[in-house]
């Protein structure tokens, strides 16, 4: 059988800076907080569409359009601390869009409600837990999942692109003797679509585990093994209604060595890496299991100085953002440098920059009954008969923010993308943005 492998970015990493083994929660003996943020701002894009200018879609020749956004909304948080042992925060942000130009079919404004908790618990003097829990909700999407979609002003009602998706993790670290640590973690992702035609195909199920188990001789070198189980499926109910069911699960066991070297021992600066072997098998009987091996390095320079940066590269075959493929390959190289100006530190400079590449084959990434179903025939004879594709990317951002008092701060960005792909759109988009946070409490 063919085999796939892939490395799941790690958590020691995180685990290694948070000291979780010895550090304290929170410094207040008791804390009640309630807080309450309002931000604001305007966003312009000159590509609303994401499409390519010129590009023939049913038929029409099609025209960028660009449009400007407007954004309030409040961020009401709880605070909880106890000693050093107990951090608790939740909250919950409504933020209500204004848009000045709409495409056919969409609606001028739209509400997004996001609600978030945050536990950190040390139980002993070795062990913490982690929880995490993240939901939000659209009232309609402003940029494209990989596929396109042409009006049809015939339709009895209109495509609706609400969907509301939700993540939970929680862990459980523990310290051995010295300053050995193992940490477990679980994880689980769903998304649903409000419209059953996008629900068809684009709902979403995720759940894994992974275990890190750490070695630590000095304060500047710690490396170990991790073991990672993930499960991914996409919604195959649109082409059941052809008589054919595209299977799209996707499920990976990974193994992997890793290791962290520290520059200056101050949990700041070091250099991680990883390799790892996997298999991967998937829903469609059709489709063998495959190995393979993937790297991911990573350089973090995080000090308390006024000038910071993280980089890296990785290598990752995952689970597909493209229907109806089942995996791809994603390759990626990125940097991230931040710079704080002056001695009050209220200016920061930050620049951002990532290059991505995600590779598909009809062989190995995608159920045969696409053939059946037509999908895998439309992609080769709009590729000239190839059945290797790939999808570019592309972006960059700049930004400037400044504190101009304790209790308001405001920044402005431009960020650029660009994306080639043989199995969506190509298109270029410049956005530009200002925006303010006040704190009123």
């Amino acid at each position: 059988m063919r085999k796939l492998a892939t490395f799941s970015i790690s958590i020691a990493a995180a685990a290694y800076v948070a000291g979780f083994a010895t550090a304290p929660v929170a410094s207040a003996e008791q804390n009640h907080l309630l807080g309450l943020k309002v931000r604001t701002g305007v966003t312009y894009t000159d590509n609303r569409d994401n499409i390519e200018e010129g590009a023939i879609r049913a038929g029409v020749p099609q025209k960028k359009q660009d449009q400007y956004s407007y954004y309030i909304g409040p961020t009401i948080s709880l605070t909880r601390q106890i000693d050093d042992r107990l951090d608790f925060k939740a909250g919950y942000s409504p933020v209500i869009r204004w848009y000045d130009e709409v495409s056919k079919g969409k609606e001028k404004h739209k509400v997004d409600h996001s609600v978030f908790a945050n536990l950190d618990y040390l139980l002993s003097s070795k062990t913490r837990i982690h929880f995490s829990e993240n939901y939000w909700w659209t009232g309609m999407r402003d940029y494209f999942y990989g596929a396109d979609y042409d009006y049809d002003p015939n339709r009895d009602t209109r495509l609706d692109h609400a969907y509301w998706q939700n993540r939970v993790s929680a862990s459980v670290s523990h310290k051995f003797a010295g300053e050995d640590y193992a940490k477990v973690t679980g994880r689980w992702r769903v998304k649903r679509y409000d419209e059953d035609e996008l629900a068809d195909y684009s709902d979403e199920d995720e759940y894994g585990a992974r275990l890190d188990v750490m070695h630590v001789p000095s304060r500047y070198v710690a490396f170990g093994v991790f073991g990672d189980y993930m499960d991914w499926d996409r919604a195959s109910d649109s082409t059941k209604k052809h008589g054919v069911t595209i299977d799209q699960g996707y499920t990976t066991y990974t193994l992997g060595l890793q290791g962290i070297f520290d520059f200056s021992a101050n949990r700041d600066n070091y250099i991680y890496a990883g390799v790892g072997w996997a298999r991967g098998e998937y829903e469609a009987d059709e489709l063998d299991s495959r190995d393979a091996t993937s790297v991911m390095v990573e350089l973090r320079l995080f000090q308390l100085s006024d000038t910071r940066l993280l980089g890296g590269l990785r290598y990752m075959p995952r689970y597909s953002d493209a229907y109806p493929f089942s995996s791809q390959e994603d390759t990626a190289a990125y940097l991230t440098l931040t710079k704080y100006v002056g001695s009050d530190r209220r200016l920061r400079l930050n620049g951002s920059v990532e290059l991505r590449t995600r590779r598909y084959d009809l062989a190995e990434d995608i159920d045969p009954d696409s053939y059946r179903y037509g999908y895998a025939e439309a992609l080769k004879a709009a590729n000239n008969g190839k059945t290797k594709y790939d999808k570019d990317s592309f972006y960059a951002r700049l930004s400037a923010s400044y504190k101009f008092y304790e209790w308001l701060d405001g920044t402005l960005y431009y960020s650029f993308q660009k994306v080639d792909s043989d199995i969506s759109s190509n298109y270029k988009e410049n956005v530009v943005g200002v925006g303010a946070n006040v704190t009123l409490y």
